[in-house]
């Protein structure tokens, strides 16, 4: 059995903001959680709002 390594996608910060999948407040989320020379998968970029989220309300 042969063990196949998966890399997840990964998008910078101006590639989030661009999306159609987020919305204006997602975007907003992201514009200041998200670093400018970094990419970050989906899954990291959720989780860092998600924190945000929770921390500001």
């Amino acid at each position: 059995m042969s063990k196949r390594k998966t890399t997840a996608a990964t998008f910078s910060k101006q590639q989030f903001l661009q999306s159609a999948q987020s919305s204006g407040v997602e975007k907003d989320v992201l514009a200041v959680v998200l670093k400018d020379d970094t990419t970050y998968t989906k899954a990291e970029a959720k989780r860092l709002a998600d924190h945000f989220k929770r921390k500001v309300l």
